[in-house]
C-alpha cells in the first residue's frame, strides 16, 4: 500500500509540474527568489553556472593549510584554513555569510600563493570572489527573505 500511495503522490506532482505553465504558476527568477529566500539561496547566473565546476577541484590534500596555523589560531575561530573553504564552507550557500568572512581572514594575496602550491590548481580567488558575491547578494534581500517566510506561512 506504501508504494502505491508513494506513486500516486509522485505522479501528480509530475501532473502539477506539467500542467502548471498552461495556468501561469510559478515560473521565473521572481518565484524562485520567492521560494528560496528563507533557505538563503540566491539563484546562480548562467555564466556563474558555466563556472562552477571548475570551483570543485579540492582533493583534501591539505598543501593549502601548512604554514596556516598562526593564522587560524589569530582568527578566534572564524577561519578554520583554507582546505575546510574549498571543500565545505564554498559549498554551503546558506553559509556563504560565514564563509565570506573566513576568506576575509586570509585575503587574496594568500589565496594567490597557495593557488600556486595546489595540486589540482583550484582557482581559490575564484571560489573567493564567488562566496563574497553570493553573501552580499544574500545580505542585500533580508527583508524579501522575512515577507517570503511569512507569505509561506500564510499559505500553509
Amino acid at each position: 500500500m506504501g508504494r502505491l500511495h508513494a506513486f500516486f503522490i509522485l505522479a501528480w506532482a509530475l501532473v502539477r509540474s506539467l500542467l502548471a505553465p498552461l495556468f501561469g504558476a510559478r515560473r521565473g527568477l521572481a518565484d524562485f527568489r520567492r521560494s528560496y529566500a528563507p533557505d538563503r539561496l540566491p539563484p546562480v547566473t548562467p555564466d556563474e553556472r558555466r563556472v562552477l565546476p571548475t570551483l570543485g577541484g579540492c582533493i583534501a590534500c591539505g598543501v593549502c593549510d601548512v604554514g596556516e596555523g598562526a593564522r587560524i589560531a589569530r582568527s578566534g575561530g572564524v577561519y578554520a584554513g583554507v582546505m575546510d573553504l574549498m571543500l565545505a564552507s564554498s559549498r554551503s550557500m546558506p553559509d556563504y555569510d560565514a564563509a565570506a568572512r573566513s576568506f576575509a581572514a586570509v585575503g587574496d594575496d594568500r589565496l594567490a600563493e597557495l593557488e600556486t602550491r595546489c595540486p589540482t590548481q583550484v582557482p581559490m580567488r575564484k571560489v573567493a570572489a564567488f562566496v563574497r558575491a553570493k553573501a552580499s547578494e544574500v545580505a542585500a534581500r533580508p527583508s524579501n527573505a522575512t515577507a517570503t517566510t511569512q507569505d509561506h506561512r500564510n499559505r500553509a
